[in-house]
């Protein structure tokens, strides 16, 4: 009976022990977002791979100095921790490393935007990269979700819906919004950075307790009384400040995804419609579609009077606005009034470069053109987080698509001389434009195997409206007109409602 409860105990130990297991530093694909705990690195060892001497060496005088030309909201103090999730990114998981590099171009945009909108310090950023490795579907083994891993009740407090149709704490830009509005009111609290990030780790209660306990708001003297996760936190987001600004120096390639991905906006929208719907009005591959709203459980945005927030690349927003529009049931615009649509680049991005004409933060150069630093340095290959004056960096712009006709064959070949008049054209516009197709050979269309279409149905009943019916399915009445091409429906008719 005694060695009964023995076992009972050891095994309720164990379980109690995974729970509360920190955090592991990049979700896997089932999509766990724990981190773990690094190996404490000690001062005087450069960082070596097993097995090797030392690669992409960095020392404590080198770390300190590299810190030391980034501004953030807190002290970068550096110790063996901060040292140990160096470690990690650059040795251990560098494959996992060089995909959330990547991410960054999707989702800094989206971040700094959001982190300016409520008066937050855009460094917070950063803190994503702590979270999920910038993953929107990583689940923690305690089910935090998405990119800033809100759990079910916190998630509800901030307006975060989940059920069977939608997952608001995967969806970038409403847990973002979340994020930042649960960020301020956790510093209206506390008045300091580190303690804020701790108790959005933790919860307030046991900051507070450490507070009481050390007799102190100083982090770096409370952090013995906190839970060991805790404790490497804000170590932690130091270590993903640094490698997010010094992945060059350490052989770090990200796995930058395609432009359409880079560049991307977002509108609220009212109207039931299916991805399928948004990729045959846009253009744009369902996958890709699929792969910027991670926020939506069947492909489909599901009608609603609160909105829903959809993502697209930002060159086909205008197209997408217009087929919105055609449904009728409500009034959407696209703001940007700067519509490109000219004769130059690939058909999706054209190429420019613009003068730097005094020294200046990236971050600060790049929001002139609606930008954020992290795609002028991927796309000019900086290692520094200034700009020097003369310099002249290259720029993408999408080149919009008012209205997707799906026979549109990208980069034709072109006339030199309309070539050379696009150019002049985009140098009135920046310092030199130079069009895509003037630096690459033109694109020749693949000759692509007929995709064999299946299609989900639905049989029409009585006192059943159109209405109804895409009401049921999450789509529109002009969808369903156009897939079946007869009005009105009859009893008894077989719709198709959807591809699948």
């Amino acid at each position: 009976m005694q060695r009964k409860s023995l076992v009972a105990t050891w095994l309720a130990l164990v379980f109690i022990a995974l729970l509360s297991s920190p955090l592991n530093l990049f979700s896997q694909e089932v999509q766990d977002a724990d981190l773990e705990s690094p190996v404490d690195t000690t001062d005087s060892q450069n960082f070596t791979a097993k097995g090797a001497g030392p690669i992409y060496g960095l020392t404590d005088t080198e770390l300190r100095e590299r810190l030391s030309y980034l501004s953030g909201c807190l002290e970068f103090r550096t110790n063996g921790v901060v040292k140990g999730y160096i470690k990690t990114y650059t040795i251990q998981k560098t494959e996992k490393a060089r995909t959330m590099l990547g991410k960054r171009l999707t989702y800094f945009p989206l971040f700094e935007q959001k982190l300016k909108e409520y008066g937050l310090p855009t460094d917070l950023k950063y803190l994503s990269v702590v979270e999920s490795a910038l993953n929107p579907k990583a689940v923690s083994r305690v089910g935090a979700t998405g990119l800033w891993q809100f759990m079910p009740a916190t998630g509800s407090d901030y307006g975060l819906r989940t059920n069977s149709a939608v997952e608001d704490r995967s969806n970038p830009v409403k847990s973002t919004d979340a994020a930042a509005r649960y960020l301020k009111a956790l510093f209206n609290v506390y008045h300091d950075w580190a303690l804020a990030l701790a108790a959005y780790n933790s919860g307030q209660g046991r900051v507070d307790g450490a507070i009481r306990r050390a007799h102190s708001r100083d982090f770096w003297v409370i952090q013995r009384f906190l839970p060991e996760e805790t404790r490497n936190y804000v170590p932690a987001f130091i270590a993903a400040t640094y490698i997010c600004n010094y992945y060059q120096m350490h052989g770090l390639n990200p796995n930058n995804p395609d432009m359409d991905e880079q560049l991307t906006s977002y509108l609220k929208i009212y109207d039931g419609i299916s991805f399928r719907d948004i990729s045959a009005a846009t253009g744009i591959p369902y996958n890709i579609i699929k792969s910027l709203n991670p926020g939506f459980r069947r492909d489909y945005v599901p009608p609603t009077n609160e909105g829903h927030f959809v993502v697209v690349p930002e060159r086909v927003m205008p197209a997408f606005v217009r087929y919105l529009n055609s449904l009728g049931s409500r009034g959407y615009k696209f703001d940007n009034g700067n519509v490109e649509t000219g004769e130059t680049g690939d058909g999706r991005y054209w190429q420019a470069f613009v003068n730097v004409s005094q020294p200046e933060h990236i971050d600060q150069f790049a929001q002139k053109f609606g930008l954020s630093g992290a795609h002028l340095k991927s796309w000019n290959n900086l290692n520094s987080n200034f700009v020097n004056a003369g310099t002249n960096l290259k720029i993408w712009h999408p080149v919009y698509v008012l209205k997707h006709t799906p026979g549109r064959i990208e980069a034709p070949v072109q006339d030199p001389k309309k070539a050379k008049k696009a150019q002049i054209q985009a140098a009135g516009k920046t310092s030199v434009g130079v069009p895509a197709s003037a630096i690459s050979s033109p694109v020749v269309p693949r000759e692509e195997k007929p995709r064999i279409i299946t299609y989900q149905y639905h049989t029409v009943r009585r006192n059943e409206s159109q209405e109804d019916i895409a009401r049921q399915y999450a789509t529109s009445v002009e969808s369903l007109r156009r897939l079946n091409g007869v009005t009105p429906f009859k009893v008894g008719a077989r719709l198709k409602v959807r591809e699948q």
